[in-house]
């Protein structure tokens, strides 16, 4: 059993990542729980960890940090939730397990404690019982009880004159009686976390019978967990618990007009979740739950820097609700005491250093204009940050020394600074030119594949690293771009009734573009075709790059990406994105995307596909939402599909194919729906589309001219000085040959019937031109190259 100890001990050290916090002891709880974790010193100078486990609160002296030492275990009801928060020499404790507020007297430490519960006094007498979170305003000597079995969870007030025997005085209730989960009270000013409702709010408690709300404030992820002040006030930190979440910075100094002044995040694009920060002498010391412990310089709150990081729990990393629950920094030694819930207590000695402040502006160099977006990257590190929307950026690391920086902007020349020296505790400031690259005009024409004719309202997009553009061609087809950057594109051409094409171009100047369209109907959503979202609920079908949303099992919930293969990276889906995912998918109601019409009768036997998404999990109630596919022929409706939350294919993409005839009568007003809907309450739902498409054999009813293959001959093509068209026998005097350019100018026209040969091109540019053969209702066209 030792060695197996050794061995498992010895793999988390291998695994843990460690940056000024040097650990000193990990005591194991085995496979008991810890929840949130707080800390005491007794009168003779020893110190201890109050660690919330599953069964109790767990005193643990640490006065020697290398070997905690269990002193006593103070029973409580069962339960994953226990804080704990000190006054004086007293501890309380609260859980969701019940049994009301434990109050423990440390008085007589090292040699024993005495404890007891406390249900309720006055008005509440009795009917304390479930308590989720709690905060002593310690100046004040008054006690907070947050998110408990009373009155919605609103925040109750008690007095603590006899810290042994705490009297309710009163309690605040927000305007539509938001839940507390969480706050910090300090010279009574209340400033409490409303979690499900994500904001949180500032009350003035100094008339426990009449508290004043001052102000409400939401934040980023909108799951608003807790909150601290900075050491001269004048900064709130909040936490939003959930996924790819933010420790975030408010300026309020005035608390009519709070200021956002940073976001940081460990571990960025990870899904890491955050939990609890507590704030001392301007550093934040929080845990990450899957991250660990974090310590952020936070002297310039405008600029969040890392400099000191412990992973406590190796076995994962990322989105999830293991790991770090609480971290202590306030024992007079320095030690810093940390819960993990699977791993048991940890014990370090922290380094406080200061960040590497690196700051500036980017401006254009010819009108020196800000430039906001653009990236700085401290090159060597993984540190990349943008600049804001007045073109400044605050970025800087923890270790000193000489750096390439690298400055860049799609449009720009990237700039690289060499040897930029970076030094604790010291600001370095950049003014940073950007030279905007040359732009050029580039134009082409969008055609038909089956008559060679310009189609007329078909979109063109070039995407690039950040640059993208975005043209419709004229009644002539042409369509152009008068500003372009010359780099490499993905071009996609497409329109309603075609199906859309795109290939990689690196455009050069004097560049000509082309796209040949071929009649029919497919849709990966990289271009605007005209669908129609309509529906109840707020949450709506959207069309985009896919944000993936994550719960705190790592369950993919809005898809992190489109079917593949296709054009772009777009396709629809429910309320794309964003944290927390509950706050993201549809809810109240249904959301229904609608195709433009199509034409079903252009195909022999016509297929209608696509790939679909459909995810519904618990979140209160018992899933049962659904997703509904239609198809209507303008006449009748038919549901495809039915899907709902038993199908194994739950959150997973799936393709599905159909013989439109063996459905409903194809015709030429045709309709596709696809409809998601939230019925439970509580539910997780979303929804996903992508590569719609109708297939099957063309016929020639569909307002498309025959081709004659044979009806002319084009040689030499490609050609370097002239080329000659041989024309077959024609039997119609009307007749007609026309040739035009790239851009739709007619060069040549004339009777087909009157020649046999004829010789073109001599005088004509290099480029691309298009020969239309018109006779007795048919067309034919051919393409011909001059080099």
């Amino acid at each position: 059993m030792k060695k197996l100890l050794f061995l498992v001990l010895f793999a988390l050290s291998l695994h843990a990542f460690s940056q000024n916090l040097q650990l000193r002891a990990n005591k194991s709880y085995g496979s008991t729980v810890l929840a949130n974790i707080g800390g005491y010193v007794d009168t003779v100078g020893n110190e201890y960890a109050l660690v919330g486990t599953y069964n109790g609160l767990d005193i643990v002296d640490v006065s020697n940090s290398s070997s905690p030492v269990s002193r006593f275990m103070v029973p409580g009801a069962g339960s994953d939730w226990r804080e704990v928060k000190t006054y004086r020499k007293y501890a309380y404790v609260v859980t969701e397990g019940g049994g009301g507020l434990t109050i423990i007297d440390m008085s007589h430490l090292p040699d024993t404690v005495y404890y007891k519960q406390y249900v309720g006094d006055g008005a509440i007498s009795g009917q304390l019982n479930s308590i989720h979170a709690l905060h002593c305003d310690t100046a004040m000597g008054f006690l907070y009880l947050y998110g408990s079995n009373i009155n919605n969870g609103n925040s109750l007030f008690f007095s603590l004159t006899d810290p042994w025997n705490p009297h309710y005085v009163g309690e605040y209730v927000f305007p539509g009686d938001a839940y507390v989960h969480d706050g910090l009270v300090l010279n009574d000013t209340m400033y409490e976390g409303h979690i499900n409702s994500g904001f949180f709010t500032v009350v003035d408690v100094r008339n426990k019978l009449n508290p004043i709300l001052l102000a409400t404030q939401s934040t980023p992820n909108t799951f608003t967990h807790n909150t601290w002040l900075s050491d001269d006030h004048r900064t709130l930190f909040t936490t939003d618990e959930t996924s790819y979440s933010y420790l975030t910075a408010y300026d309020i100094t005035d608390l009519a007009n709070i200021t956002e002044l940073s976001r940081f995040q460990t571990a960025a694009g990870t899904g890491a979740a955050v939990h609890n920060t507590q704030i001392l002498n301007d550093y934040s010391i929080t845990s990450w739950y899957r991250e660990g412990v974090v310590i952020v310089d936070e002297a310039r709150p405008r600029n969040p820097i890392e400099v000191a990081h412990y992973d406590t729990y190796p076995q994962g990393s990322g989105a999830g609700y293991d790991g770090c629950w609480g971290v202590y920094p306030y024992l007079p030694s320095g030690t810093i005491v940390a819960s993990d819930i699977n791993n048991g207590l940890f014990v370090f000695t922290p380094t406080y250093i200061r960040g590497c402040y690196l700051e500036g502006d980017v401006r254009d160099s010819l009108t020196n204009a800000l430039i906001n977006n653009a990236t700085i990257e401290i090159l060597t590190t993984t540190i990349t940050k943008s600049t804001d929307a007045s073109g400044e950026f605050r970025t800087g690391l923890a270790i000193a020394g000489l750096y390439d920086v690298r400055i860049s902007k799609p449009g720009y020349a990237t700039k690289t600074l060499t040897s930029v020296q970076l030094s604790n505790g010291v600001l370095t400031f950049l003014n940073v030119l950007l030279a905007p690259l040359q732009t050029y005009s580039f134009s082409g024409i969008v055609n038909d594949s089956l008559t060679g004719l310009p189609i007329e309202g078909a979109q063109v997009i070039l995407e690039g690293s950040g640059l993208n553009y975005l043209s419709t061609t004229s009644p002539g087809g042409i369509f152009s771009f008068p500003a372009v950057i010359s780099e490499s594109y993905l071009m996609s051409s497409g329109k309603w009734g075609y199906r859309t094409v795109c290939d990689s171009v690196t455009l050069v100047q004097g560049m000509s573009l082309s796209a040949t369209l071929s009649p029919g109907y497919y849709d990966d959503f990289s271009l605007d075709n005209g669908w129609i979202v309509t529906g109840s609920s707020a949450n709506r079908w959207e069309r985009g790059i896919p944000v993936g949303t994550y719960d705190g099992n790592n369950t993919e919930i809005n898809p992190a990406s489109d079917i593949t293969g296709d054009c772009g990276a777009k396709c629809f889906v429910t309320d794309n994105g964003g944290s927390p995912y509950n706050n993201h998918d549809v809810d109240n109601g249904n959301t229904i995307l609608t195709s433009p019409v199509f034409d079903a009768t252009i195909y022999n036997n016509p297929i209608i596909s696509y790939y679909y998404r459909y995810l519904c999990i618990n979140g209160v109630g018992t899933p049962n939402d659904t997703m509904k596919i239609s198809l209507t022929n303008g006449t009748n409706t038919v549901i495809i599909q039915a899907i709902d939350p038993n199908n194994p294919s739950n959150g997973t993409w799936v393709y599905s194919s159909f013989p439109i005839q063996s459905l409903i009568t194809p015709t030429a007003t045709m309709r596709f729906s696809v409809e998601v809907s939230d019925n439970a309450p509580g539910n997780i739902v979303e929804g996903a589309l992508d590569q719609f498409e109708v297939t099957g054999q063309l016929t020639l009813n569909m307002n498309e001219p025959s081709r004659e293959s044979s009806a002319f001959t084009v040689y030499p093509n490609p050609f370097t000085n002239e080329f000659t068209i041989n024309i077959s026998q024609i039997n119609n005097p009307s007749a007609i040959l026309t040739v035009k350019d790239a851009i739709g100018k007619t060069v040549f026209t004339g009777n087909a019937a009157a020649t046999e040969n004829v010789r073109l091109g001599k005088d004509w540019s290099s480029g691309i031109y298009t020969i239309t053969l018109q006779s007795l209702g048919s067309i034919t066209t051919k393409k011909v190259v001059k080099r």
